[in-house]
């Protein structure tokens, strides 16, 4: 009796512990979850090493993180393709117009991914930190991000980033 009972409740209880999913769609819907985590973790990565590379001054790299006919737009300026991009960041942070002491840091946060297929669309925030006078970490800047992405062979790249500025450098409080 205790046999046929359990033959008889496994498909009962495997129907109410996967929700009404049968076992044939529970691998695939597994499978399309797992993969849209894999693909957030690798924009989460990108998003990252936007930072990360300016930071590490490797332009290169960072020119990199662009789709060959990607845009970088900060304020009225909108710069094309990974070459530009990195030789236009590259200028602006060896000029150091702002006279920002170094080294200097990049702390990104509050990412959203939207994924839509082969893109997404994302928006963040970031701090940029800089040492003060006294050498402590003061936050000099904050930005955001709007970015769209494109799955290429390489990986996810942005095939567009805005900044936009959303706090301004202040000044350093009086040393005493």
């Amino acid at each position: 009796m205790k046999i046929r009972l359990a033959w008889f409740l496994s498909p009962l209880l495997s129907l109410a512990v996967s929700g009404g999913v049968t076992h044939a769609a529970q691998p695939a819907a597994t499978l399309a979850r797992l993969a849209a985590l894999e693909d957030r973790e690798a924009i989460r990565l990108v998003l990252r090493d936007y930072g990360r590379l300016l930071d590490q001054r490797r332009f290169d790299e960072f020119g990199e993180l662009f789709a060959p006919d990607g845009e970088y737009v900060s304020g009225p300026t909108t710069t094309r393709g990974p070459a530009a991009i990195a030789g236009s960041l590259q200028r602006i942070m060896t000029a150091n117009a702002l006279g920002l002491a170094e080294p200097n840091f990049h702390v990104l946060f509050n990412e959203r991914i939207e994924l839509q297929g082969d893109e997404a669309q994302s928006t963040s925030q970031s701090f940029f930190v800089v040492p003060g006078a006294d050498g402590t970490p003061r936050l000099v800047l904050m930005a955001s991000y709007e970015d769209r992405l494109v799955r290429t062979p390489q990986g996810w790249r942005f095939a567009r980033r805005v900044v936009r500025g959303n706090m301004g450098l202040r000044p350093a409080p009086p040393t005493q």
